[in-house]
């Protein structure tokens, strides 16, 4: 069987467009490709968000302070952990609360073990979210997604251009002046190519897809990685990914890499932990540890310090010899390291009006002003026994970390 024939004003509309072949366009060395959702780096970015490190702006999107002193940390790249972050939230892998918390989303157990059968569908649904929440659909996990169909013209748009790439300052316009074909036509082509759709709104699409729709579809493209970008002779030139093409069922299920599952403590504090490992493992390496590096097998270094600056209440010691408990007996400095307790917490006072805090002894005075996350609030000059907050900060920020590390606050 051949590959049925586009209708006419279709076939004329591609031939049409400026192209290039993808193979050209994406010229180097060729290697099999393999499913990026599965890859250390996308569990590095879940690891971190879900640490409770880094908080949540309003929209889900990671708040690039907490990000870029992590990746500073690490020696890691900010604004691959903003995108990977960003379409976890859509993904539902991972949710934010009220207080801009992140917490474990619907999809989480399915993206961690890399399901073939439930992948599609959860970045599917990020797709649709990222459109939406750029174009006056706010997210929300409480209502259902709206659907204009555009799973449908990507699956059929990207039929059509199989193979092909298209200038990349161009892609919108394409887009928009796609859907303006003949509807009978573009029907026509759906069902002919066998896409599986059960209907194909032709009108939500020509609605949806204004100057504000298209830019905002490109963008999760990418944020998705459904389509790459390459320059070939002076051009920018755009296409489908294999990612994309197989999350539509236009291209065969892209195998995880291969993780590794070492697991390291070493006497000098360092442990490596390999990205297979599960998030039980992970999880509290990434929330109590320093991060050194970030690579197939993450190392971490335990600190006395930071393990003293946890949340009040919370037990990282506990937590992180859980995480190790394999590696039992631990070498002696771990093990010695891992008895240490959290000096944070206590009660402070605020006074709004003058954003001044009163710690209710010096050991918590001096707790928050050492905290990391906690003294890049604060300037010189309070007075004695008290703290001053920033008069370009937002005190609600500075109380809200201060209750999530275990402080209790009250108005003076």
């Amino acid at each position: 069987m051949g590959k049925p024939r586009l209708p006419e004003s279709l076939r004329q509309f591609v031939e049409r467009q400026t192209t290039t072949t993808v193979a050209d366009a994406w010229d180097g060395e060729r290697k099999e490709h393999r499913s990026p959702y599965g890859s250390y780096w996308y569990r590095a970015v879940a690891c971190t968000l879900l640490s409770g490190r880094v908080q949540a702006r309003q929209d889900g999107t990671p708040n690039m302070t907490d990000v870029n002193r992590i990746a500073k940390e690490a020696n890691f790249n900010q604004y691959l952990t903003e995108r990977v972050g960003t379409f976890l939230v859509a993904a539902d892998v991972l949710r934010f609360d009220l207080q801009n918390r992140y917490e474990a989303g619907r999809g989480l157990d399915a993206f961690w073990g890399h399901d073939d059968a439930k992948l599609p569908a959860i970045a599917r649904q990020a797709v649709r979210r990222l459109v939406g929440s750029q174009t006056g659909h706010p997210f929300s996990y409480s209502r259902g997604l709206e659907d204009w169909g555009l799973i449908g013209l990507l699956s059929l748009f990207f039929t059509c251009f199989r193979g092909l790439a298209l200038v990349e300052s161009e892609v919108g316009q394409v887009l928009h002046d796609f859907t303006r074909l003949p509807r009978d036509d573009l029907v026509r082509a759906a069902h002919g190519l066998s896409l599986g759709m059960d209907s194909i709104d032709v009108a939500g699409w020509q609605k949806k897809l204004d100057a504000r729709g298209r830019k905002a579809l490109v963008a999760a493209l990418y944020t998705a990685e459904w389509a790459y970008y390459a320059e070939h002779e002076e051009t920018g030139w755009w296409f489908p990914s294999p990612t994309g093409l197989s999350m539509l069922g236009l291209g065969p299920p892209l195998p995880a890499p291969e993780l590794a599952t070492v697991l390291k403590a070493q006497p000098d504090l360092s442990v490596f932990a390999g990205a297979g490992l599960s998030r039980g493992t992970l999880v509290p390496l990434f929330r109590h540890a320093t991060i050194k590096r970030i690579d197939q097998v993450y190392e971490f270094r335990l600190d006395h310090k930071r393990l003293a600056v946890s949340p009040a209440g919370s037990a990282p010691g506990e937590e992180l010899r859980e995480a190790l408990r394999d590696l039992e007996p631990l070498p002696s400095p771990v093990a010695d390291l891992l008895g240490t307790k959290s000096k944070v917490g206590g009660t402070v006072g605020i006074r709004w009006c003058s954003a001044l805090v009163k710690p209710e002894s010096a050991e918590v005075l001096a707790a928050i002003r050492e905290h990391p996350q906690l003294k890049g609030y604060l300037e010189p000059g309070a007075p004695p026994g008290y703290l001053l907050i920033k008069s370009r900060s937002r005190p609600d920020n500075f109380v809200r970390r201060c209750q999530d590390l275990g402080f209790a606050v009250t108005a003076l």
